[in-house]
């Protein structure tokens, strides 16, 4: 049976990330004999091991989401009560057995959430074991975000809680002040505020050499001439190029950038300014752009006719907003970026937008609209799967090899 894994963070009140919720789906999710329980049970026991732990959640605890009928057939026991939380569905029915089979694994190290929580008197037996409950905040609105809190801690004075789809700042603001601890969603994606404002010189730098690697042709002397006017640029380009990957003995930055070529280099140039830039930014932000980049330029095949085509930078682009705190049109202006990367950009429009959504979409676990894209361009879950678990890989390779150098 095919099966998908796709990770969305848990962050905590300083956009670090605390952990990675796991969703897992079969490839004949919409067949009439498809059994979730055994599907999700398999993917645990056999799918997840081989993939890792260390390779989905770096090391940090894994949400995953279990039926009562998973509960309480044991399957928690395979795994590892530190690396996994158990997130226990919305829909389950509360009898004493499923009570029984929670204490157990309490007992046993394993901590319990509530997902996609609504109080009700009967799931008070619930609150009183958990350890974490989600609020969906877009089924909860207004008041009733924080009212459940109280009503919870009433209960279980020890609860932390998670605001769930999180996709704005301001609902970010919004949940830390109502006393939430941790934040689920992409809200540190998108920029925190939009206005003209002006850039600073690291900036200004990202700027001018992003302009000239976007024209048609290039001028290398203006390229030196950009990285000599910043000392840490040119020490990276210089460590990048000397480093075993690429096995030159260069001294010279205009060697580097004739050695490294305009598509490499712009790869590395945005590499090299969105690591800077993410000093104001959670770290997960740069790991989502080093991600993004890889996996649409593996899947390059069906979204790109053009083999020239750098996806790996539009993947990086699709956070730049992000990072700048602008809008994305704004931005791409001043890098001299059009075509359909613009498009794809600022309106998801053609076959890069396609990519650019099918990528969102697989991010935010929202496999009904991933399976469209899916449908559209002729691919499996088996193969965007496995795409995306090499993709997980070589972004570690990356981010490594940026905190070398």
């Amino acid at each position: 049976m095919d099966a998908v894994v796709a990770k969305q963070p848990i962050l905590d009140k300083n956009k670090e990330v605390f952990a990675y919720e796991l969703l897992f789906r079969g490839g004949d999710t919409g067949s009439d004999n498809f059994d979730g329980d055994k599907a999700t049970a398999q993917v645990i026991s056999n799918t997840l091991e081989s993939i890792g732990f260390k390779n989905l959640t770096e090391g940090k605890p894994a949400f995953i989401n279990f039926t009562d009928k998973l509960l309480k057939q044991g399957i928690p026991d395979l795994l590892a009560p530190e690396n996994v939380y158990l997130e226990v569905l919305e829909n389950v029915k509360v009898d004493s057995h499923l009570l029984y089979a929670l204490k157990t694994y309490k007992e046993m190290g394993f901590k319990i959430v509530l997902d996609d929580f609504v109080f009700s008197e009967n799931l008070i037996s619930l609150v009183e074991l958990a350890d974490f409950i989600k609020i969906d905040f877009l089924a909860i609105r207004g008041s009733a975000r924080k009212n459940i809190i109280e009503i919870c801690l009433s209960h279980n004075p020890e609860l932390k809680f998670i605001g769930e789809k999180i996709e704005t700042h301001e609902d970010y603001i919004i949940a830390a002040k109502m006393g939430y601890d941790y934040f689920q969603g992409y809200f540190f994606i998108k920029p925190e505020t939009i206005q003209t404002r002006e850039s600073n010189s690291y900036e200004f730098s990202f700027f001018k050499m992003m302009e000239e690697l976007n024209k048609a042709e290039p001028e290398f002397k203006t390229l030196e001439e950009i990285v000599k006017s910043d000392f840490s640029m040119s020490y990276s380009l210089l460590r990048i190029i000397n480093s075993a990957h690429f096995g030159y003995d260069v001294k010279s930055i205009r060697q580097a950038i004739v050695l490294l070529g305009v598509d490499k280099l712009r790869k590395w140039s945005l590499l090299y300014f969105l690591k800077g830039l993410n000093n104001n930014k959670p770290d997960i932000l740069f790991k989502t752009a080093v991600l993004r980049a890889n996996f649409a330029e593996t899947l390059s095949k069906y979204f790109s006719d053009d083999k020239s085509s750098n996806l790996f930078v539009l993947g990086l682009l699709s956070v730049i907003d992000g990072y700048l705190d602008r809008d994305i049109g704004d931005i791409l202006e001043e890098i001299s970026l059009f075509g359909e990367f613009k498009q794809a950009l600022i309106s998801r429009e053609g076959k890069l937008g396609d990519l650019l959504s099918l990528i969102e979409s697989f991010e935010k676990l929202n496999f009904k609209q991933c399976q469209q894209y899916l449908d559209k361009y002729s691919l499996n879950y088996d193969t965007i799967s496995r795409k995306y678990i090499n993709s997980l890989e070589k972004t570690e390779e990356i981010i490594e090899a940026f905190d070398n150098y």
